[in-house]
């Protein structure tokens, strides 16, 4: 591109200096050639009135006296500026030519110049020599010459007698001209050339930097997709690692919830062992066996869901059941020792919402929150968990959003959490999705929780919104696009 740009301007140079070249040689050759026309105006202008007489000097001559008359014209008039010389009469008949006596006694019609010269005027112009008073100039080779006519005046009375026609070479004015358009063409040239040289090391050293700072560019964008990368792997790590810190919150509250049933099951199995063999004490027994299996199911679903939840899986987008996940994920928190004063109040949409995005991602979300909603409530409250389908809401002026926001009235599906608790500050409520901002006493949260749903909700394409009043509560609502629900209602 450097290179087509430089050939462009130098291309473009070069048109403009031939142009300024040829304009100025043209104007200098029309300068020369009016003031060479001009000098041998004024030459012969100066010269004529010594050769007029009378009446008798414009008379048409034959044989010895046409010689005499050609050998006084010769003597008086002619010089190198001179190449040939014809006199008219006042009725514009040749009598005489110095170089070819065949044409006397010619007239040429339509020699406007001659007709001026007849009226009193002098004239002057370079001649293509077409007319038919230039047979013999054309004949002998000649194509341009200075042409001047110039009438003959009576002395005494004033009348115009006859007119000369004047035919003077162009060569001196010509090299006159070369000369100084080789001039000019030398200096266009010269300057051309260091135009040239000059906008060619300029170009090179732009050419230089711009492909320094290309390269610069390229080793910047290298760098910053290998930051990147870093980024996503350690935002990967973080969220890894509170998935994990919840699993292990979890495990906390379930050591109790799983020693209960355990429990049940060793005072089972020793009444089994004193069982009998009559009717009452077997029918004892099976009632005894179907408490153990009930306990056992109990565990292993309560153990299975811990397992799902904190074990690493890809990404994998599929059709969830909202309503169903947010059961399985209450029943991994109710063993909560926070939940032990909440009342939970869910209000899940019957029409089952149905929506494409990750679900492993999205309960963990829903756990951070949940959680977060049990943290604010250390003294009991009240949580609502709401699920729904419809037109997204338009959001409200209080609300702190982030995410991908959905267009008002877009097909969405949605997720409400809302506690009762102490609610955010004001001036908090910025602030609540930086990573390691918190509000919690020491040991009770790294504040990765909100920052790491922000980075969720948005790799699921949805968006977080979140309101709180002081000392009323706070509500969380996850809006999702609710891609494939039509598929999944209609298959």
């Amino acid at each position: 591109m450097i290179r087509r740009f430089t050939v462009m301007s130098a291309a473009v140079w070069v048109g403009l200096a031939l142009l300024l070249g040829a304009t100025v040689t043209y104007l200098v050759e029309q300068k020369m050639l009016e003031q060479t026309t001009i000098a041998s105006l004024d030459y012969f202008r100066g010269l004529a009135p010594f050769m007029i007489t009378d009446a008798d000097f414009v008379a048409l001559r034959r044989g010895d006296a046409y010689d005499a008359f050609d050998r006084r014209i010769r003597e008086q008039f002619f010089t190198p500026k001179v190449l040939v010389l014809k006199i008219y009469d006042a009725a514009g008949t040749l009598v005489y030519h110095s170089q070819d006596r065949g044409l006397v006694g010619r007239a040429f019609r339509g020699n406007a110049p001659l007709t001026k010269a007849l009226r009193g005027e002098a004239v002057f112009e370079v001649s293509e020599l077409r007319g038919e008073e230039h047979v013999y100039e054309r004949q002998t080779g000649f194509s341009r010459l200075l042409e001047l006519y110039f009438p003959i005046v009576d002395r005494e009375s004033g009348r115009v007698l006859g007119a000369y026609e004047i035919y003077s070479p162009l060569e001196p004015l010509a090299r006159g001209v070369a000369r100084f358009r080789l001039q000019v063409w030398g200096v266009i040239g010269a300057g051309l050339a260091l135009f040239y040289g000059a906008l060619s090391w300029v170009f090179r050293r732009a050419s230089r930097t711009i492909v320094d700072q290309k390269e610069a560019l390229e080793r910047t964008a290298t760098d910053l997709r290998r930051a990147y990368g870093e980024l996503q792997a350690a935002q990967a790590r973080l969220v890894r690692s509170e998935q994990l810190a919840s699993a292990g919150r979890l495990a906390a509250g379930l050591v109790h919830e799983i020693g209960n049933p355990l429990a049940s099951l060793l005072g089972m199995v020793d009444l089994l062992g004193r069982c009998g063999g009559c009717p009452e004490e077997r029918a004892a027994c099976r009632e005894n066996l179907d408490r153990m299996a009930a306990e056992i199911t109990r565990l292993k679903g309560i153990l299975q869901g811990l397992l799902d939840y904190a074990r690493p899986a890809e990404v994998r987008r599929a059709a969830v059941e909202v309503n169903r996940m947010v059961e399985r994920t209450m029943v991994l928190v109710a063993s909560q020792p926070t939940f032990r004063r909440i009342r939970c109040r869910p209000a899940l949409d019957p029409g089952t919402p149905v929506v494409v995005t990750d679900e492993r991602q999205l309960q963990q979300v829903l756990m951070n929150l949940l959680l977060n909603a049990a943290d604010a409530m250390p003294d009991g409250g009240t949580l609502g968990i709401a699920t729904g389908r419809g037109p997204a809401p338009s959001p409200e002026a209080e609300e702190v959003r982030v995410g991908r926001p959905l267009p008002p009235g877009a097909p969405a599906v949605w997720l409400t959490v809302q506690d009762t608790g102490r609610g955010i500050p004001p001036p908090d409520m910025g602030r609540i999705f930086e990573p390691f901002f918190t509000t919690k006493e020491p040991g009770r949260g790294a504040g990765l929780g909100l920052a790491i749903c922000q980075a969720l909700i948005e790799e699921l394409g949805g968006e977080l919104r979140v309101s709180s009043r002081p000392g009323e509560g706070t509500v969380v609502r996850i809006l999702l696009p609710r891609d494939g629900e039509e598929a999944r209602d209609g298959g």
